[in-house]
């Protein structure tokens, strides 16, 4: 059976390659949604993005969607530095979470399986200088709460509690759960 990573991510496709190299890459264009709770908006954006692939694509499809979350307010990827700049400024010193939906779904079974992991990560105080640094160094963009824990960002991080890959964009321990689920060993 074909495995599909449904997602443009360097990252996912790092990460899934760390359990298996017998899957191919289609990028979905599945809309996240822009509403909801963090949960919520996760949840049906990989699920969203596993559909849209299934549309043209046969076998089992994994799609997830990340979002960074402090004090109720959810911060995607930055538009822009100053964006970058404003969420860094908000992760400062400060426990935020981490939300990944994920959606797997066996297009010849019709069977869909979903779970949304969470992980709580505190940042240590940031001075200016080095947020200024980390934005100039291009990246934070493109990435949710605008960090890359497994980057740079990783001076950052006083500790995490849960699953680390999931703050990379793809938990695999819950990953393997949801393939077994639908009759696929990795």
């Amino acid at each position: 059976m074909c495995l599909i990573l449904a997602s443009a991510s360097l990252r996912r496709r790092e990460l899934l390659s760390r359990i298996t190299s017998d899957f191919i890459v289609v990028p979905s264009l599945g809309a996240e949604p822009a509403s909801g709770d963090a949960r919520e908006r996760v949840l049906k954006g990989a699920c969203a993005k596993a559909h849209a692939v299934s549309i043209d694509h046969q076998g089992v499809i994994i799609a997830a969607d990340t979002l960074v979350v402090v004090d109720e307010v959810v911060l995607g990827k930055p538009e822009s530095r100053d964006d970058a700049r404003r969420m860094l400024e908000a992760l400062s010193g400060r426990e935020h979470s981490v939300f990944t939906g994920l959606c797997v779904l066996s297009t010849t079974s019709g069977e869909e399986r979903s779970a949304v992991e969470r992980t709580f990560v505190q940042f240590r105080d940031l001075e200016a200088d080095e947020i200024e640094a980390y934005i100039q160094s291009g990246e934070p963009d493109d990435k949710a709460g605008g960090y890359a824990i497994q980057g740079r960002a990783a001076l950052f991080v006083e500790r995490i509690r849960g699953d680390y890959f999931n703050v990379m964009g793809l938990p695999l321990c819950r990953l393997g759960l949801l393939l077994r689920e639908v009759g696929v060993r990795v």
